[in-house]
């Protein structure tokens, strides 16, 4: 299989800290893989995939944070 090169003008990294998951961009141009341009432009895609599936899988949860917020 042929690995196709593309060049971007940056990306995404992706930060863990104790509260949260940061998205920091970093300029500069750099050569990337096809198969691997989609993750590190858009890195928070599969995370929210997941996170789209488990409220589809639970709705009263999402509605009772949602309630919850309300307060």
């Amino acid at each position: 299989m042929l690995a196709t090169k593309e060049r971007i003008g940056g990306h995404y990294e992706v930060r863990e800290t104790a509260l949260a998951t940061d998205y920091v961009w970093v300029g500069g141009e750099e050569e990337v893989e096809r198969h691997l341009l989609e993750e590190i432009l858009h890195p928070w895609h599969a995370t929210y995939a997941e996170w789209i599936k488990g409220a589809r899988a639970h709705p009263e949860l999402q509605e009772q944070m949602e309630l919850e917020a309300l307060q």
